[in-house]
């Protein structure tokens, strides 16, 4: 093998004969480095030659010639920790990372989110039998009424941008401590005590943008006359907004009842809805169409039932969509719904209240939130004009039942409503705003 080789060997044979003379004090790490200083001496031998042929191969020899030792078979401390796996270790640091992070994000959120203020004062106060120049009479609040703690009431409308009339209108109260979510619809051709010559609840909205107001005040004192408080939220939404939120969540699984085929080229911008009856997936577009849809081209398919009827469709289609958004699938679409809802509203609602409540609403299941319409009767006319007529008394019964958020009840003292029936006027405050001569007339 060479004289080098030889001297090493005889040494290494003096040192590591059979390794049972080695204690506890024995040096593990400096003969671990000694030997890796032999094994490198023997791999210069080799790349020289210097080592068995294959056919003197015996088990004191590796298959190239190199001699083993007892002491080869020996692990040191460094040897150990490299053979231990080093994944969990990442596992584990990469968990407590995020553990870290979600804890900073949380803590941040949590300062982020915010509960929404609640409107100071109790149920309306109707103390001025005259009313005001707006038709609306003194409102001051009634002390003795108390709002429950974690009750939010609102007010959504969707407004269509051909005209700027509010022809969704819903009220609602959120009840996160029961978990409850009750909604209420009002008919767009609803009678409501406003100073405008056609009282419809779609109507002072737009009034007020046309004689260069913002509309929200005269529409909240309509709501509020209807109610009997003021809401604590309001949001007035572009339908087209709806579009944007049923495309991110991939779109409204619904039964459309029949072939939806409506031109209006006379709109503006012009409409054109053709949607086939069956069961199918709606794209935005089409969801919006489908809440849009009043009568077919022809006439074969309109609703019998008027604007009552449209309404108990759209609540389904609303159904639908509460339902399908409420999947835990949809958890990676908040984002996009969130962002499609904010950038189409006008709300007194901010980004962290909003955070708070979609965090609430999330904890909901599509059997906690209820779609009603308030009682009524479609076949009122005044002056020629078509109106839903509301029932009061049927009314202050939901009223209390879904939507009040005080400790006491809420009598017709609170509300400015009339209505119109069988030829007899009811007036929950003794008059109508501008007097019954004030109604447009249509011949």
């Amino acid at each position: 093998y060479g004289e080098d080789y030889g001297e090493d060997e005889e040494e290494e044979e003096a040192c590591y004969d059979d390794g049972a003379h080695y204690d506890d004090d024995y040096d593990y790490d400096r003969r671990y480095y000694e030997r890796m200083e032999r094994y490198e001496r023997r791999s210069q031998y080799a790349r020289r030659g210097e080592y068995r042929p294959y056919e003197d191969y015996d088990p004191d020899y590796g298959r190239y010639g190199e001699r083993r030792f007892a002491s080869d078979d020996i692990v040191s401390r460094e040897e150990l920790r490299a053979r231990r796996p080093r994944w969990p270790r990442r596992l584990l640091a990469a968990f407590l990372t995020l553990v870290v992070l979600a804890g900073g994000l949380f803590a941040a959120y949590r300062v982020w989110a915010q509960r929404p203020d609640q409107q100071q004062g109790g149920l309306n106060d109707y103390s001025d039998p005259e009313p005001a120049e707006s038709g609306v009479g003194a409102v001051e609040p009634q002390s003795d009424a108390n709002k429950r703690d974690g009750v939010w009431t609102f007010f959504i409308a969707g407004i269509d941008v051909v005209g700027n009339h509010n022809d969704t209108n819903m009220v609602g109260m959120f009840d996160t401590v029961n978990g409850k979510l009750n909604i209420v619809n009002l008919p767009r051709d609803m009678l409501v005590n406003v100073n405008l010559n056609i009282k419809k609840i779609n109507q002072p909205y737009a009034a007020d943008i046309n004689n260069g107001g913002d509309g929200i005040d005269p529409l909240l004192e309509c709501i509020s006359d209807i109610l009997g408080y003021s809401v604590d939220m309001y949001a007035l939404i572009d339908i087209s907004a709806a579009a944007e939120i049923v495309d991110a969540i991939g779109g409204v699984y619904f039964d459309i009842p029949y072939d939806m085929d409506w031109d209006a080229p006379d709109q503006d911008p012009p409409l054109h809805i053709h949607i086939k009856a069956g069961p199918q997936t709606l794209d935005g577009e089409n969801f919006v169409n489908a809440m849009r849809f009043r009568m077919s081209n022809d006439g074969s398919h309109s609703y019998a039932g008027g604007d009552i009827q449209r309404i108990a469709f759209q609540q389904e289609l609303l159904t639908a969509l509460a339902s399908q958004a409420l999947q835990i699938g949809n958890i990676l679409n908040i984002g996009e719904m969130y962002s499609a809802v904010m950038d189409n509203m006008i709300t007194n609602v901010s980004v962290g209240n909003a955070a708070w409540l979609l965090e609430q609403f999330l904890k909901l299941g599509a059997e906690d939130i209820t779609f009603q319409t308030i009682p009524n009767r479609m076949d009122g006319m005044i002056g020629g004009l078509n109106y839903v007529m509301p029932l009061i008394d049927d009314w202050l019964e939901m009223l209390n039942a879904y939507l009040n958020p005080f400790d006491v009840a809420i009598s017709e003292e609170n509300i400015n409503m009339i209505s119109y029936i069988d030829g007899v006027w009811t007036m929950t405050q003794g008059y109508i705003a501008g007097g019954e001569d004030s109604f447009a007339y249509f011949g």
